[in-house]
Order: structure tokens, then sequence, then C-alpha cells
């Protein structure tokens, strides 16, 4: 059983790691809420399975690049690490990217859909408001 100073210890540095990724929330359009929230579907282990419908997602870097995202392997305050398709492997190769949240200049999510191409807005419901050290906090809590 861990002692009261562990748990401390333990609080402290959730305490530290909430203001961290609260910090470069501020300091980037694409911060780790957005990955950690808008796409959290792809934080995992592996690539998801097709059947899953996922959207495709691009990330488009300050020098151009454009990474096309297979799944969101971690986040820290500093970078997101991804798994990503490799373009220069024609035999769908994978490649690991660290990326700096500075980087990042703009994601495009296209979705799939099994009928066909389909764009809608939900006139009834009011665009959802983030709250990042809300997000971090479920996204840390053991």
């Amino acid at each position: 059983m861990p002692d009261i100073q562990e748990r401390k210890e333990d609080e402290a540095e959730r305490v530290t790691a909430a203001e961290a990724f609260s910090r470069a929330d501020l300091a980037c359009s694409f911060g780790p809420s957005f990955f950690l929230g808008h796409l959290g579907g792809f934080v995992r282990d592996r690539c998801p399975d097709p059947k899953e419908n996922l959207p495709t997602v691009v990330v488009r870097l300050a020098d151009g690049e454009a990474l096309d995202v297979c799944h969101i392997i971690a986040v820290s305050p500093r970078w997101v690490m991804l798994a990503v398709r490799d373009a220069a492997n024609h035999r769908d190769g994978m490649a690991v990217e660290l990326v700096p949240y500075e980087m990042i200049r703009h994601v495009r999510i296209v979705t799939r859909h099994a009928e066909g191409p389909s764009i809608g807005f939900s006139q009834t419901r009011p665009p959802e408001v983030i709250k990042p050290e809300t997000l971090l906090r479920a996204a840390m809590a053991p």
C-alpha cells in the first residue's frame, strides 16, 4: 500500500504534467488536447481496422511535409508521436514521427462513409467548447 508521501508525490506529478499540457495547448493551435480529445479515437497501440470507418487524418507541417496518420502513439507536453504511412515505401510501410506541436500548421480530417461522400451540420446542437484542462485531467486520471 503506498504511503502518504508517495501519494502526495504522485498527485504533485499529475498537477505538474497537467500544467505543462495546458501551457502547450495555449501556445499551439494543435496541442496535446487536440490529439487527446478531437483525435482521441486514434490514440492506440495499433492502426485502426478499416471496418471502423474512422476518418483519414493528414497533418501538414511547417516545412510543407504532409503526414498520413495511421494512429497516435503518444502525447507529451512538447511533441506528439505519430505512426504514419510511409509514402516512400510502397508496401504499406509505416514510420514513427515525433512532431513538435510548433511544426503543425494544418490538420485535414476526411470522413469515410460506406454509402459515399456527404457533409452536414447539426443545427440543433451547438459545437462543444472543450477546455484543455478538463481533457488533460480526464486523460491523466489513474
